[in-house]
């Protein structure tokens, strides 16, 4: 198991998540649209997101890349020859009783190629020194609905890890000094991943070493007894050229400030 790895941060149980939304009146009216994994208000029947914080484990870097294609810069094949794959996070804060969306707060996603290797990497767990190469990084700013979109593919996995796409959510102040984050990671369904799994450049690795419910992140169990992974799982759609998914995300402001503690998923 790497140190890509253990939680941290509050983790709400699915009760204390329901109280928050009720608390806030929440409808969620794009539930339509968007994967609200989680809970689900009863009155409402919008899915409600009661997630955990997970580790930014220990491959990010703080590339300052402002874009959203994330494979522009190479040729390298398990990146360009990988599954397209178009995600959209949209961001919503709860402050106080109000829900709305979180326009103008940074959105960085980084993840391995099809091969299970990160970019710009010297570290031995990253099984190849990638130094100076920045594909599959990178950050967009949320628009005045609070979303942000990026090209990527398809991630491969590692041994002691699940498919997975880390993101960090931040704020910052006029001297660009980090006022607040929010880090975690989205995982896919083992039956999405069966079919793009058995083609070129992802074939020829034993797809079980990484199935989910082996990934000690992804199965960590939260306060309720449920599945952390389970809560931060995307749906993949078809789209004109391999797959999307949208996603989208609540932060409450109980540390909203707190660089350090970051903020909670509800």
């Amino acid at each position: 198991m790497h140190n890509d790895d253990a939680p941290i941060g509050t983790i709400y149980s699915r009760r204390e998540a329901l109280a928050l939304a009720a608390k806030a009146g929440i409808g969620l009216t794009a539930a339509g649209l968007f994967s609200f994994a989680g809970a689900q208000d009863t009155k409402t029947k919008a899915n409600l997101v009661a997630s955990p914080a997970l580790t930014e484990g220990p491959f990010f870097v703080d590339e300052k890349l402002n874009r959203s294609n994330l494979l522009v810069g190479t040729s390298r094949p398990a990146v360009v020859s990988g599954t397209p794959f178009e995600l959209e996070l949209m961001i919503h804060k709860l402050t106080g009783d109000k829900h709305v969306p979180f326009a103008g707060c940074q959105i960085d996603i980084w993840h391995c190629d099809a091969a299970g290797v990160y970019s710009d990497e010297s570290n031995p767990m990253n099984h190849e020194d990638t130094a100076k190469q920045t594909w599959l990084r990178g950050y967009q700013i949320t628009d005045s609905k609070g979303i942000a979109k990026f090209q990527t593919i398809i991630p491969g996995w590692y041994p002691g890890r699940t498919a997975h796409i880390h993101f960090k959510v931040r704020t910052f102040s006029e001297k660009h000094q980090v006022t607040a984050d929010f880090t975690s990671q989205l995982f896919f369904h083992e039956a999405d991943l069966k079919s793009i799994y058995a083609k070129k450049p992802y074939s020829g690795q034993d797809v079980a070493v990484g199935l989910n419910m082996r990934d000690g992140i992804y199965a960590e169990r939260q306060v309720d007894g449920s599945v952390a992974g389970q809560h931060l799982t995307l749906d993949l759609a078809k789209a004109a050229k391999g797959h999307s998914a949208k996603f989208a995300i609540v932060l409450t402001d109980k540390n909203f400030s707190d660089s350090h503690g970051g903020w909670n998923l509800f």
